[in-house]
């Protein structure tokens, strides 16, 4: 009995902290979804990237998921299958938005090499249709002991731009084919 109550002083405690670490805000997880609901970023998307389309959804939770394609050829690497990236966004004024998401990496055989963390900045149009990001983002790489390897502020060259995804489907932009990289 008195290993449950030191638990449960100990999970008391810890809740209290947290709420003094998060600044003690009396607002609520309903509170703060209800005001990213209303936000345009909301919703089904696909982005084009430089490396493809990559169909992502916006949840009014915050929560930001991208299903990038699942492998490519690192230079360093060699070839790497990736996850889908997972993160967290939030509002940056009326349109705008900011987003941490994060992707494991594997080699073929299934060995973890480490993960790829990106961030992202984009504004939605006017309409609510489409959204374009050209705001530098940073690029944290760590290997498979979580030691970062890489941790960069990267231009955003082409911009990123978004096409929302509708009932009635997607046109996609027409684009050259982009040439593939040798293995060797």
């Amino acid at each position: 009995m008195r290993r449950i109550v030191v638990v449960l002083a100990m999970l008391v405690g810890t809740v209290g902290l947290l709420g003094i670490v998060h600044g003690g805000s009396a607002r609520s997880a309903q509170e703060d979804a209800a005001d990213l609901a209303s936000h345009p970023f909301v919703g089904t998307w696909v982005a084009m990237t430089p490396a493809g389309p990559v169909p992502t959804i916006v949840g009014a939770d915050g929560s930001f998921v991208s299903a990038f394609a699942a492998n490519y050829f690192d230079p360093g690497l060699g070839l790497t299958f990736q996850g889908s990236a997972l993160g967290r966004w939030e509002a940056d004024g009326e349109r705008g938005s900011r987003f941490t998401a994060i992707q494991v990496l594997t080699d073929a055989e299934g060995t973890y090499l480490g993960t790829f963390q990106f961030e992202g900045h984009p504004e939605v149009s006017a309409d609510g249709q489409t959204f374009m990001d050209t705001t530098s983002q940073r690029v944290v790489m760590r290997d498979a002991n979580n030691t970062i390897t890489f941790d960069q502020v990267l231009p955003v060259e082409p911009p990123v731009t978004g096409i929302r995804i509708s009932p009635d489907g997607i046109d996609l932009p027409v684009v050259a084919p982009a040439n593939a990289t040798p293995a060797a």
